[in-house]
C-alpha cells in the first residue's frame, strides 16, 4: 500500500488514496459485487479479531491461550492484506490534514494524558 499516493475528489479536496478501480462498479444495484464481497469478508474479520482478543484475556490454559493468540495473528494479517488490496481497489481514501490540524489534534491527545491514572 502507497499511502502517499493522492487523488483529487469532485469536489477538488485532496485525499491519500487511488482512484477506484475499474473492478469496482461504479453504480450500486441488488447483485453483489467484489466490493460488497470484500468488504463483507473485511467485517467478519474484524468481528473474529474482537472475539479473538476477548478469548485470550480470559482464558487460562497457557497451551490454549497461546493456539488463541497464534490464530488472532493469522486473522490480522489476513485483515491487513484485505484493507490493502481494497485500499488499491480506491475503496478507502482519507483526508490530507494540514499541519495546524495535526498539530490540534496532537495537543487534544497530548492534554489527555493528565486524566491517565498512572504517572507519565
Amino acid at each position: 500500500m502507497i499511502s502517499e499516493s493522492t487523488v483529487t475528489s469532485k469536489s477538488g479536496v485532496q485525499k491519500i488514496g487511488k482512484p477506484v478501480s475499474n473492478e469496482l462498479p461504479t453504480v450500486k444495484d441488488a447483485n453483489i459485487n467484489l466490493r460488497d464481497r470484500l468488504n463483507d469478508i473485511l467485517t467478519t474479520e474484524k468481528h473474529n479479531l474482537v472475539n479473538y482478543q476477548i478469548a485470550i484475556n480470559e482464558l487460562i490454559n497457557e497451551d490454549l491461550k497461546q493456539c488463541a493468540i497464534d490464530n488472532r495473528n493469522r486473522h490480522q494479517d489476513f485483515h491487513n492484506r484485505l484493507f490493502i488490496e481494497l485500499f488499491n481497489l480506491g475503496e478507502y481514501q482519507a483526508d490530507i490534514a494540514s499541519a495546524p490540524q495535526i498539530k490540534d489534534t496532537y495537543e487534544v491527545f497530548n492534554n489527555y494524558k493528565t486524566q491517565l491514572p498512572y504517572k507519565q
